[in-house]
C-alpha cells in the first residue's frame, strides 16, 4: 500500500458549502451522486495545515469519494444544529466520526457559537455566580476561558468539567444514533485516551478513556491512531517551517500523522463499504 506524501506550501483550502447548510468545509465540493464517505470531526479532520488530510489520502484506496465535513475548532453542536449536514452524513455509504473535545458545547454554564463551537459567546448566570471574581467579557475562546477557571479554583473548575463531560456523552450518543449504522469512530490525537482528562490540556480536551469506551459500544468500529514520538517530532519540525508559532506547531497533526491515520482507517472502511 502506497500513499503519496506531499508538502503544503501555497495551500488553498477551497472552502465550500453544501445545500441548506451555513457551515463551510474544506473543498473541493464533492459529487454526492456517487458513493461517498462522510468524515465528521474537528481541526484534524479538516486537515489544518496539511495539503492532503487523511480523508483525501484514504479515498485513494476506497471505492467512494471523500466528503470532508471537518470543522476547524468544531464541536458536536455544529453538526447537531445543522439538519442539512446531518442528512448528508446519514445518507453516506459510510461515516467516519472523529472524537472531538467536550469543551466546545453550549451548556448550563456558558454558550458557544452555534457554528464555530470553539468561540465563547457568553457566561450564564450560574457560571457568574460560581466564579464571581472572573470577568467573562475578556474571553473569546472556550479553551482560554476554561484555563482561567482552572487557575482560579480546581474544585469549581471540576464542577464545570463534570457538566461538560455529561453533556458530551448525551450529545455524542445523540449524534451516533442520528447517523445510524455503518459508522466508524476515530481517535486521532497525540496520545491515547487518558484516564483523567480533567487535568490534561491535550486535545480532544476533557474526553477520557471511559467516555471513549461508552461511545465505542455505539459505533460499528473504533480506530485509534496515535503517532509515535518520532512521527510527532518530524511533523513538528516540518510545521515549524511553515508556521510562525511554535506552540501551534505542537498542537497540530502533521503530514505523517495524517498518513498513519489513513492507513489505520483503510481496513475497517473497506470492510463496511463492501458489506
Amino acid at each position: 500500500m502506497t500513499y503519496n506524501l506531499t508538502g503544503f506550501r501555497g495551500l488553498n483550502y477551497d472552502l465550500c458549502a453544501y445545500d441548506g447548510s451555513r457551515l463551510l468545509f474544506r473543498g473541493p465540493k464533492a459529487n454526492l451522486n456517487k458513493p461517498y464517505v462522510a468524515f465528521l470531526g474537528a481541526t484534524e479532520t479538516f486537515g489544518k495545515p496539511v495539503e492532503h488530510p487523511f480523508p483525501t489520502l484514504l479515498s485513494e484506496h476506497l471505492p467512494a469519494v471523500p466528503v470532508n465535513l471537518g470543522i476547524i475548532g468544531g464541536g458536536l453542536d455544529a453538526y447537531l444544529n445543522d439538519p442539512a449536514v446531518m442528512a448528508l452524513a446519514k445518507n453516506a455509504d459510510l461515516r467516519v466520526v472523529q472524537i472531538m473535545g467536550a469543551l466546545n458545547l453550549t451548556n448550563h454554564y456558558f454558550r458557544v457559537h452555534p457554528r464555530r463551537n470553539d468561540r465563547f459567546v457568553c457566561a450564564h448566570e450560574t457560571l457568574c455566580r460560581l466564579f464571581p471574581e472572573v470577568d467573562f467579557t475578556e474571553f473569546h475562546f472556550t479553551k482560554a476561558m476554561l484555563s482561567a477557571l482552572q487557575r482560579c479554583s480546581k474544585e469549581r473548575y471540576q464542577m464545570v468539567c463534570d457538566e461538560l463531560q455529561n453533556i458530551w456523552l448525551a450529545r455524542m450518543t445523540m449524534l451516533l444514533e442520528k447517523l445510524g449504522k455503518r459508522t466508524v469512530l476515530l481517535w486521532f490525537a497525540g496520545t491515547p485516551p487518558p484516564k483523567d482528562a480533567i487535568n490534561s490540556p491535550r486535545d480532544p480536551m476533557l474526553v477520557d478513556a471511559d467516555m471513549v469506551h461508552r461511545m465505542k459500544m455505539k459505533s460499528n468500529a473504533y480506530v485509534e491512531s496515535v503517532p509515535d514520538e518520532r512521527c510527532i517530532k518530524h511533523d513538528e519540525l516540518e510545521l515549524l517551517e511553515q508556521l510562525a508559532s511554535g506552540p501551534a506547531a505542537k498542537q497540530l497533526m502533521g503530514r505523517k500523522a495524517h498518513l498513519l491515520a489513513a492507513q489505520a482507517l483503510q481496513e475497517p472502511c473497506m470492510h463496511y463499504l463492501h458489506q
